[in-house]
């Protein structure tokens, strides 16, 4: 078994943290979804969460895939 480098052990802990930012934007975007849904301003809130997401696992990803060359 080889050893983690100083570059996997950094994009270890940069992917945790984008993992925890993550979940952060979904679980707020599920507290405000459900205290709106009798407005109209859920649709604005919840409509992009999927990109936002989307994107944050995008770069989580690309962090990832750059540690391991």
């Amino acid at each position: 078994m080889e050893a983690k480098t100083r570059k996997e052990n950094k994009a270890e802990l940069i992917v945790i943290g984008i993992a925890l930012v993550a979940f952060v934007v979904g679980l707020v975007a599920h507290l405000a979804g459900a205290s709106f849904a009798n407005s109209d301003a859920f649709g604005y809130i919840a409509a992009p969460m999927p990109l936002v997401l989307g994107i944050i696992f995008l770069i989580s990803y690309k962090v990832a895939a750059a540690a391991e060359d």
